[in-house]
């Protein structure tokens, strides 16, 4: 007797599987999942996508809709469906263009970085180049003084030195 009903059981289990496509006459991989979709055979994104699209619509559904699922028309599903589709479509192009926009300012941005380093390349080496003039120019300078100092006689009514300037101080203690 239990055998019989627990037969029975499997035996409706099984047909409601077959009428909700989760069994059929053909062997479907079962791919292990963590999704909603667990209970379902595998399938391509696209189809697991509008499947969710169909049942976030029974989500929507008023109970005497789901009751008398013929009721609602197909059009009305139709719609929903291609209203999403339409919304989905908008946000892959809204996304493109946002996306192609920040390929070129990135771009725009490295090419302006490449030309001012480029520029301030040029600026160094022409700062080096000056640094080594003005060391060559310091150079001479030094070995012409260098030469000159033997031979300078130094005149002196022309050169004050420090002991000979004259004090304003000692002029007024010297004139009282």
């Amino acid at each position: 007797m239990q055998q019989d009903s627990r037969s029975f059981r499997q035996g409706r289990s099984r047909e409601r599987r077959r009428e909700h496509g989760l069994l059929s006459t053909q062997t479907r991989v079962m791919m292990p999942t963590l999704s909603p979709f667990a209970g379902f055979p595998a399938s391509t994104l696209s189809e697991q996508l509008k499947l969710a699209g169909i049942l976030s619509l029974q989500a929507t559904m008023t109970p005497s809709e789901l009751a008398h699922p013929g009721k609602r028309p197909l059009s009305l599903l139709q719609s929903e469906m291609a209203d999403e589709e339409e919304r989905r479509k908008r946000r892959r192009e809204k996304n493109k263009v946002a996306a192609a926009r920040c390929r070129n300012k990135k771009k725009e941005r490295t090419d302006f970085l490449q030309k001012e380093s480029e520029r301030l390349e040029v600026v160094n080496t022409e700062l080096k180049s000056q640094i080594e003039e003005l060391k060559q120019e310091r150079q001479r300078l030094i070995h012409m003084l260098n030469r000159h100092r033997p031979t300078c006689i130094v005149r002196r009514d022309s050169v004050q030195s420090p002991e000979s300037e004259k004090n304003p101080l000692l002029e007024h203690i010297s004139a009282s």
